[in-house]
């Protein structure tokens, strides 16, 4: 008996990992782009899409994400929508209050880290990294495991698989805006709140991770078009122009 729940914890244990490495090689490769000389910032743009990509092509391939389900219909309309709105409260509040603002002396993201010629297949790697890879990492890890494993995990025997996606939970709800919270700069939190709180009841609407991932990606597409496009188009309260690139 003892051997048959040691099997069992174990292999409980082994689902963990298709969640948490994605996530946790991005964030390691993000850290270790801090501290890279400015020549390096274009392999390692590169590396914070490939490395987490082929983990999740992997994992997805072999048949770890089951609630991974791709599937259109009306209410895709409404999160793409749902997601284009969040982008704009993302937006707003520091176009419209200069003190929100993260410091000058931070590192906004630069499209020609490689030269004026390759700005194009900069800002391409980032659209696929933003609005494609960050969205299936961060929902499978935030609205898939963190949110069910936090119900179960008072009991190591329990898989957290068996949670439906999209059940209420208070501490299971709180643990997740705090995570998202913890993984985004203090000068994002602003609007990281209201974000994962409006993102996190639509997921108890929804009941599909899909849909999460569809507002996730519109979100950050909107915001990174609206870098590509409108940056310098605001004021920025002091008599010049606002780039936006410090979003993305």
């Amino acid at each position: 008996m003892e051997n048959q729940v040691s099997e069992t914890n174990q292999k409980v244990e082994s689902s963990y990992w298709p969640y948490i490495l994605p996530l946790v090689s991005f964030l390691a490769l993000v850290e270790l782009s801090n501290r890279t000389p400015e020549s390096w910032q274009f392999a390692m743009l590169v590396a914070r899409v490939i490395v987490p990509l082929s983990m999740l092509t992997y994992f997805w391939k072999r048949g770890d994400y089951p609630e991974l389900k791709i599937r259109f219909s009306a209410m895709t309309v409404v999160d793409l929508l749902l997601g284009i709105s969040l982008a704009g409260l993302w937006i707003a509040p520091y176009v419209w209050f200069p003190s929100l603002r993260p410091d000058s002396d931070s590192s906004p993201f630069d499209p020609a880290m490689a030269g004026a010629a390759m700005i194009p297949a900069v800002l391409s790697i980032r659209m696929v990294g933003y609005v494609l890879v960050t969205p299936v990492m961060e929902e499978l890890f935030m609205r898939s495991f963190l949110i069910r494993f936090v119900d179960v995990f008072d009991d190591p025997a329990k898989d957290f698989r068996d949670i439906a996606i999209g059940k209420f939970g208070w501490m299971s709800f709180v643990a997740v805006i705090f995570v998202f919270l913890a993984t985004h700069v203090p000068w994002e939190w602003y609007v990281m709140f209201p974000w994962a709180v409006i993102t996190t009841l639509w997921l108890y609407v929804r009941k599909d991770l899909f849909a999460l991932i569809v507002v996730h990606s519109a979100t950050n597409a909107a915001i990174l078009l609206s870098a590509i496009f409108f940056s310098d188009t605001f004021s920025d309260g002091s008599g010049g122009t606002l780039p936006l690139w410090f979003f993305v």
